[in-house]
């Protein structure tokens, strides 16, 4: 049945306790197993002085944080007017997204091409400092330019909630831009009124951009671009935004939230819309790469750069995937080249023979590396006009192959996923990232490696290193070895994950909450989890998710158990391996590696309850149906302690807690109600 992690069964974090943790910016990084000062370091120690070479307020805010940084993580305080010196300075690079940091006997260098650059340099040295694990460093030059820009999140945090300490979390991480959903502009997001010039200047002064996201369905659909009082109603809505905050970056357009009303003859009404406003035989808008969009486009950028000349207009072709390549092409040969073209890297990739049975992905998954036939063919076209290039990567760590875990814990599927968009960098000048959808950013372990795989200094072919080097910082040199096997082993389980729909939208995106249903019955309400607002609180739509009827047929079931039973058996065997070792990780590693450790198991459990879903639907006996509940209860047992350990499992900022203690409790009731009724329908099974 797979790791029970007892020691998880101690020391419960409260609901949303992992915020504590995202607050802690600059942790105790003193390592107990530290190599001893090598000849070719210098040590930093309190009679170093900390100096800023320009007064920009990025530099000054990178200065306030490497001294805290040096307080907190090595226990170093600096002196007022020490002898050696670590300074902080702006210098012009060739390349604009370049830092650099020049260790010598009595000085640390760090400069930045622009501020914002200095204040990345700063995070490098922290980087650094965090590997060696003592405030010791060697005598060189290392010079990092980032080879991605903008790399966009949305908030792990809470919805569209955005607080300084975790702004700064996005920056050590490498990012340098937010989104923003906008559901009634100007500045009203999906988490009430936001006032979006401060957000701006907040993000600003960490070196991070503002990007706003369309999401005002209904009023975006009034108009074609080309109706009378078009002009008009574009610029009281997009518009709007940019006047409201000019020092807004840029926006995010996609058609399923952006769609109008088309006079293309192909397409009619919306998928959010009345049903009587669709035509039989019609395409629904905002699903189709409608050649009305190319005025649309024209307007909206018009509409908007009034108000900012430089602002972006990011073109979303994310719900076309499947429409034919001929069509798809046209457009992206009609619209205007002074818009930038957002492409998804995966998806519309081929059905492939895994161990001779199809496999596929219905949404983003590292299940498939890409990039996809369709980013290829757009982004040929895309290169050849002469427009810029971003693509939608999930290269944060998070895919729909799991709603409620912070991260997918399978680096050499990320690794193979890095090394991709640096040659998608390479054959067709990406130049921006969108590394996390909906799920919002959670910096990880993935994410660090992301941030190496996206520097120039870094060759591809030393992430392996990279992600050994992590092994050893993160459990203990002694250690590192067994850990990249249990890495390899959860990376591979995501060769035989499965990305069906069925389960993207159900027990996957769940967890062990979701719930079982008998043949002609209806699945009783769960609790409605609720968003956390700082203005009261509204219902959260992961209930959707728990009350969805499961969507593999038999015959699919049967063909998939294969792949299944694969896949649990590595999480098996991963796990294993890891609880092995945590009771002589060092202690100041431990509380970390026991989380990592539960990240691993809670997606063997989620694995388990996709298997027990899919046998008790396709079960003929009452024995057999007793069976799958007592398995499925040991389960879920089972899950409780890791989801109390770690508050950021079972936990997604759209869907709030759909899988902690409350809800497998809800689902344990479950079992038994339907316990009951089996046992009461055949009392001799």
């Amino acid at each position: 049945m797979g790791v029970v992690l007892a020691a998880c069964s101690v020391s419960a974090e409260p609901p949303l306790g992992f915020r504590e943790r995202l607050a802690e910016l600059h942790p105790n990084r003193l390592a107990s197993d530290a190599a001893p000062m090598a000849v070719d370091e210098i040590g930093i120690d309190p009679n170093w002085t900390l100096i800023a070479e320009s007064d920009d307020p990025v530099v000054m805010h990178a200065k306030a944080d490497l001294a805290d940084y040096f307080a907190k993580s090595m226990k170093v305080r600096f002196a007022a007017d020490g002898k050696r010196r670590v300074i902080i300075a702006v210098k012009p690079e060739a390349n604009p997204l370049t830092s650099r940091i020049v260790v010598s006997e009595g000085e640390v260098r760090i400069s930045g091409a622009t501020p914002r650059e200095a204040f990345q340099g700063c995070c490098r040295l922290e980087d650094m400092l965090n590997a060696r694990g003592r405030p010791a460093l060697k005598r060189g030059e290392r010079t990092f330019t980032r080879m991605f820009s903008p790399r966009m999140t949305h908030s792990g945090w809470e919805v569209e909630k955005f607080p300084d300490v975790y702004l700064d979390q996005l920056a050590h991480a490498g990012m340098d831009a937010i989104l923003v959903f906008i559901e009634d502009p100007p500045d009203v997001t999906r988490n009430g009124k936001e006032d979006i010039p401060a957000l701006v200047a907040r993000a600003r002064l960490r070196g991070i951009d503002v990007y706003v996201y369309a999401w005002f369905a209904v009023k975006a659909s009034k108009f074609h671009p080309l109706d009378p009082g078009a002009e008009a109603w574009y610029d009281s809505t997009y518009g709007a935004i940019v006047k409201n905050a000019p020092g807004l970056k840029g926006i995010v357009c996609v058609g399923e939230t952006s769609a109008f009303k088309t006079r293309d003859g192909v397409t009619a009404g919306y998928w959010w819309g009345p049903k009587s406003e669709r035509v039989s035989g019609k395409r629904c808008h905002g699903w189709w790469p409608s050649l009305d969009w190319a005025p649309w486009l024209e307007l909206v950028a018009k509409t908007t750069r009034r108000y900012n000349p430089d602002f972006q207009v990011l073109f979303w072709t994310y719900n076309w995937y499947g429409a034919p390549e001929k069509e798809r092409l046209a457009l992206l040969e009609a619209i205007p080249t002074n818009v930038t073209v957002h492409v998804t890297f995966e998806m519309g990739d081929k059905p492939y023979l895994l161990d001779g049975v199809k496999k596929w992905n219905s949404d983003y998954s590292i299940t498939r590396i890409g990039p996809s036939p369709v980013f290829r063919s757009e982004a040929e076209v895309v290169k050849r006009r002469g427009i810029r290039l971003t693509s939608m990567s999930n290269t944060g760590g998070r895919t729909w192959d799991s709603g409620v875990a912070p991260y997918e814990p399978c680096p050499y599927r990320w690794i193979e996923r890095f090394r991709a968009l640096r040659k998608a960098r390479a054959d067709y000048a990406l130049s921006g990232l969108m590394e996390c959808h909906h799920y919002g950013f959670m910096p990880s372990f993935i994410s660090e490696i992301g941030k190496a795989a996206f520097t120039e200094e870094t060759d591809s072919a030393t992430l392996e290193e990279t992600l050994r080097a992590i092994a050893a910082r993160d459990f203990g040199a002694v250690h590192a070895a067994a850990v990249i096997e249990t890495w390899k082993d959860w990376s591979e389980a995501f060769v035989y994950h499965s990305a069906h729909n069925a389960d993207q939208g159900g027990p996957l995106r769940t967890g062990p909450s979701y719930p079982f249903v008998l043949p002609g019955e209806d699945i009783p309400p769960p609790p409605h989890p609720k968003y956390e607002y700082y203005e009261g609180l509204r219902y959260g739509n992961g209930w959707k998710y728990l009350g969805s009827r499961y969507g593999l047929s038999e015959k699919e079931i049967i063909d998939y158990r294969g792949h299944l039973a694969k896949e649990c058996a590595l999480w098996r065997r991963g796990n294993a391996r890891l609880e092995k070792l945590l009771p002589t990780v060092p202690p100041e590693k431990f509380a970390a590696a026991k989380r990592m450790l539960g990240v691993g198991a809670f997606f063997e459990r989620s694995a388990i309850t996709l298997g027990n879903v899919r046998d008790f639907k396709i079960a003929k006996t009452a024995a057999e149906r007793l069976a799958i509940l007592d398995r499925e209860a040991e389960n879920v047992r089972a899950t409780i302690p890791l989801v109390e350990y770690d508050a950021s499992l079972g936990w997604e900022p759209t869907m709030d807690y759909v899988c902690n203690r409350e809800m497998l409790e809800w689902k344990l009731r479950q079992l038994e109600g339907i316990r009951a009724r089996v046992s009461a329908r055949d009392p001799h099974p």
